[in-house]
């Protein structure tokens, strides 16, 4: 039987004048977390390319996977997460986070 996978989808939008390196690091940061919030399987990211023009202003997408609820909600208030949260939204305009059970 496959293991269930909770993703948790995360976009975001940048504030105009974000540098290349300042996203640069908002990525490496973000990966990080996966080093020091227990509970994290696997992380991903992208940069949109999508031609539909749907974005919303949305650029980059990162998916989390956790294997439990009980995973997920302990990323959530977790000091690492909460201290990138707080160091990065000097450049995000916009979040939309969704999370769901992977199905196949």
């Amino acid at each position: 039987m496959p293991t269930r996978a909770l993703r948790h989808v995360v976009l975001f939008g940048f504030k105009p004048g974000t540098t290349q390196p300042e996203l640069d690091e908002i990525v490496t940061r973000f990966l990080a977390l996966k080093t020091v919030v227990p509970g994290i399987e696997a992380i991903e990211w992208g940069v949109n390319n999508s031609p539909e023009g749907l974005d919303q202003g949305h650029s980059h997408c990162f998916t989390l996977t956790f294997l439990s609820d009980a995973a997920r909600d302990a990323y959530l208030p977790h000091p690492d997460h909460k201290a990138f949260a707080d160091w990065a939204g000097r450049w995000i305009a916009r979040v939309t986070v969704v999370d769901y059970w992977a199905a196949s």
